[in-house]
């Protein structure tokens, strides 16, 4: 199934039919379990990508089916969870426990963790923990070198 079929099929409802949407969605998935299962080219779910648009009710249904919440696709190995993830991430969200991990890191001086985060998470190196202070300010009170490197301040006392 492409993302345009399963758009078509089980995409967000008018605000006029609502109703009937779901139902049509409900009897559609009824009619066949293995519909829950179904992939893409790209391996992808219908799960992946209700949980990519947000699609709550879908999520449910799908789940009531028999969907497999930690299926992975071919392209990117990533689960209907880690799709809804990466959508936030390209517009700078990170998990609660990743800013407070980098942070710790950082107060730990471990440079081996904290060049893992920033390898993995480029754009950390211009965001702040959960208290909203920066990880450049961090870098540079922590006075380690090294990671200040990591965050490309030279210039430590």
């Amino acid at each position: 199934m492409r993302s345009e079929e399963f758009d078509e099929r089980f995409g967000e409802p008018d605000r006029g039919g609502k109703a009937e949407r779901h139902g049509t969605r409900k009897a559609i998935l009824e009619s066949d379990d293995r519909l829950a299962n179904l992939r893409d080219e790209s391996g992808a779910t219908p799960l992946h990508y209700a949980t990519l648009n947000g699609h709550r009710q879908i999520v449910r249904l799908l789940l009531q089916r028999g969907a497999d919440i930690n299926s992975t696709d071919i392209q990117f190995d990533a689960t209907p969870a880690g799709w809804a993830i990466e959508y936030l991430r390209e517009m700078g969200g990170y998990l609660a426990i990743e800013l407070d991990d980098l942070a710790y890191a950082i107060q730990l001086g471990d440079t081996r963790w904290v060049a893992r985060f920033l390898k993995r998470f480029p754009s950390l190196r211009q965001a702040s923990d959960t208290n909203g202070t920066p990880f450049q300010r961090l870098a540079r009170e922590s006075g380690n070198r090294e990671i200040a490197g990591l965050f490309g301040l030279e210039n430590l006392p």
